[in-house]
This record gives structure tokens, sequence and C-alpha cells, in this order.
């Protein structure tokens, strides 16, 4: 049971462009007969025309001319890529509009009612949090040596994918982080369908929570997190256990 809980932990964790010769609309392979079943995105076989224009694009948008992050210059076949299926994802409009988390976010929904159908919920947890240990560990002695618990917020958050590839939109402010819970858009689908029966309220407070809270323990921190709120929109800053705290 535990193998098959960390095999979907593992899962879990794991421009909209118009295209010039296609326009806007699904085509099929040939590029000319529309395609009303697979919305392919018009750019399978051109990635690398693709990547060179977004490569241009992200040079010339960046607000630090120069900036090495910004210049993807040799790489253009890697971005187009990686571009062609948000583009692909973008133009997938039925039965609902589909973002680019949507992969990440049914397969941990899947594993999520799994745990939850089984009262596995704990040990799900328990079996993500092991796996990240060793860069828990880690950036918890750096927090050790410097104070800086920010360090603990940006490991949880912005320096990691299972984050940010989560997490389409998110506010941050120094050891304080507010980001919009992504599940809403697909789980408004597959509780219709009846794939999930989990609300986001019940997510945040039987996984986001105790995920988080479990995760800065590890860094010796602990994880405030706001409670439920109807907007969707959590709030979590990191700071010291009061015991240590009050030495």
């Amino acid at each position: 049971m535990n193998r098959v809980l960390l095999s979907l932990a593992a899962m879990a964790a794991c421009i909209t462009l118009a295209a010039p010769a296609f326009g806007g609309a699904h085509y099929g392979p040939d590029g000319l007969t529309p395609d009303k079943f697979g919305n392919r995105s018009g750019f399978k076989g051109h990635e690398e025309a693709l990547g060179t224009a977004v490569v241009a694009a992200i040079r010339e948008a960046s607000p630090a001319p120069g900036d090495p992050r910004h210049d993807f210059t040799g790489r253009e076949l890697e971005v187009g890529l990686a571009i062609e299926p948000l583009v692909k994802a973008l133009n997938n409009r039925k039965p609902y509009q589909h973002e680019q988390n949507d992969a990440l976010i049914k397969m941990t929904l899947t594993a999520m009612q799994f745990a939850k159908d089984n009262d596995l919920m704990e040990e799900w947890i328990n079996a993500q949090v092991m796996t990240q240990m060793p860069m828990i560990s880690r950036v918890g002695k750096l927090i050790d040596k410097s104070g800086d618990m920010e360090l603990g917020m940006l490991a949880l958050t912005e320096r990691t994918a299972c984050f940010y590839q989560l997490v389409i939109d998110y506010e941050r402010e120094g050891a304080e982080i507010r980001w919009r819970s992504p599940y809403w858009n697909v789980l408004e689908q597959t509780r219709r369908l009846g794939q999930h029966d989990m609300t986001e309220e019940w997510i945040h407070e039987n996984y986001t929570v105790p995920m988080m809270q479990k995760q800065a323990e590890g860094m010796g921190l602990t994880a405030e997190i706001s409670d439920w709120q109807e907007d969707g929109w959590i709030t979590m800053r990191m700071a010291k256990p009061e015991s240590v705290a009050a030495n």
C-alpha cells in the first residue's frame, strides 16, 4: 500500500501565440484540415521557429537588459518544445478552459482521492515529506547558520517546481507569500463527473496546511497559514517555533 502511495506522490510531485501559417483555429497534422477533436496547437513541427520568436520576445521584454536569465540564445528548439504544449493547452477550451497546470492538478487530486478514500491522508503526506527531506534538512541548516527565515518560505514556494508549476497566481513580499489555491478550475469539472468529491476548503484543511506545516517543521520553522477564505487566496509566513523564540 505504501508503495502505491509513494508512486502516486511521485506523479503528483512531479503567451498564447498566433501561428502565422495556421491562424487561430485547430488544425490537423497537415496544417490545412480543421481538427475538431485534438485541439492541436498549429505549431507541431514548427517548434524551433516558435522558440526563436519566444527567445527574442523574452530578451526584448526583459526588465533588466542583458540579464543572463532572459537570454536563451542557442536553446530555441528547447524553448519551442516547452511552449508548444502551453499553446495547445490554452487552445483546449472544451469542456472547460484548460490551464498549463491541468495534468499536475489532476494527478494530485487523484492521488489525494485515493488517500482520502482509504483513510491514508496522513501516511500520504508523510511519504511526500519524507522524499523531500534531503532538500528540507539542507535548507534548515542554512537557516540555522544565517537566521534568515525567508529561505524556508522560498524553499517551499518560489524555489521548487512542486509549487510554481502547480500554482499559477501568487504574490510574495519578504517572508510572507499569498497564492490562489490552484484546484478550483479542474475540481469544478471532476466533481461534476464524480471523479473527485473533495472541496477546496477540505483540501486546504486536510492537505495544504498539514503538508506545508510538516515541511516547515523539517526546517525548524513554523508555517503560519491562513484559514480558508471564500476567494481562495491563502497567506503563509514563516516563524520560529515559540519554544525557540522564547530562548
